[in-house]
């Protein structure tokens, strides 16, 4: 698999870059081969609700959950096919899964980062190009602001959901040192990436988790956000 290089400007969300991928890309998905995919708990929720799967389903048929050694974390990631290794959503005609593919095929070719803002000490978004040497969508003369790009790319649920989600990585992290018990990993699979029994939990009393309404008439969205918020509040908890 080849190393990504990473174009040394900093790009805001006004500025622009120049991309296009379509059909008559001569590299048309060729980035879909060899691609360590790894899922967020909002691709994973997309992508389960398009193939119409459940959370067992979904990984005895293409992937698996693991933890991750960075984050030291359930990690959910998608197996390459064995024979030509291609993502499994590809087909001749494009990728079959598109209207819900990962944020990480939407974002390309940028790379997204969150930096501290001196003044204010909030977050804010800093973005960098990734060139990789079989990509010709850099030729296609196209520019396009990255603001537009986000846009164009439905990306907005998602980076709202995996800044979410990093609070959970950042708190992690910042208790690197601090081993999880084999239950904090089971709290947190079930709240991030198994919604069905994580509802089904919460329904039987088992679980004490803030709910916007009843939780047999939540959307799975909604329930994800409130997973999210389960963990951070009373999972990963370091007194």
């Amino acid at each position: 698999m080849e190393e990504p290089v990473f174009d040394p400007r900093e790009l805001t969300l006004e500025d622009e870059f120049v991309f296009a991928c379509h059909p008559g890309v001569p590299c048309f998905n060729k980035c879909c081969y060899d691609v360590h995919l790894v899922l967020s708990p909002y691709d994973f929720l997309r992508l389960r609700q398009a193939l119409g799967l459940s959370p067992e389903e979904f990984l005895e048929r293409y992937g698996e959950a693991y933890i991750g050694e960075v984050t030291q974390l359930p990690v959910v990631s998608v197996y390459m096919q064995s024979h030509d290794f291609a993502c499994p959503f590809l087909t001749p005609e494009g990728c079959r899964v598109y209207a819900h593919r990962p944020s990480a095929c939407r974002t390309y070719p940028l790379a997204r980062f969150l930096r501290e803002d001196r003044e204010s000490g909030r977050p804010r978004e800093v973005y960098r190009i990734i060139r990789e040497t079989h990509c010709k969508g850099h030729y296609e003369r196209r520019p396009i602001t990255v603001r537009d790009y986000i846009e164009e790319q439905g990306l907005g649920p998602y980076l709202r959901f995996n800044d979410l989600f990093g609070e959970v990585v950042a708190r992690r992290q910042a208790h690197a040192e601090t081993p999880l018990t084999g239950d904090q990993l089971d709290l947190i699979f079930l709240a991030l990436y198994d919604l069905p029994n994580f509802r089904e939990e919460i329904r039987r009393g088992h679980l004490a988790v803030d709910l916007p309404g009843a939780v047999e008439e939540l959307p799975e969205e909604a329930l994800l956000e409130a997973g999210i918020r389960f963990v951070l509040k009373e999972v990963l908890t370091f007194d």
